[in-house]
């Protein structure tokens, strides 16, 4: 069983009755009709806030550098083609 809390919110009559009758016309409670209807949009405002947004600027160095010859990178060579330790690698 998870643990639960409450949040309260202030309405007047009318706004009661107007969403005690639609989530009774939903099938759902009252609880079960607001956190339907919440709940997604606080995940999708969240997912929208932390998402990774590219500047101009940003886009711009990536097109350049892009552009740019590849270094060698002699390390990462000999690593990659160094012998593996391990004899089988099957599993």
């Amino acid at each position: 069983m998870r643990a639960s809390t409450e949040i309260n919110i202030g309405v007047d009559n009318k706004q009661k009755n107007v969403i005690s009758r639609a989530a009774e016309l939903s099938g759902l409670t009252i609880t079960q009709y607001v956190l339907g209807l919440v709940l997604p949009d606080a995940e999708r405002r969240i997912t929208e806030e932390t998402r990774i947004r590219p500047t101009e600027m940003g886009c711009e160095t990536f097109a350049e550098s892009r552009d740019e010859p590849m270094r060698d990178l002699s390390e990462l060579r000999a690593l990659l083609n160094r012998k593996s330790r391990f004899r089988d690698s099957s599993f």
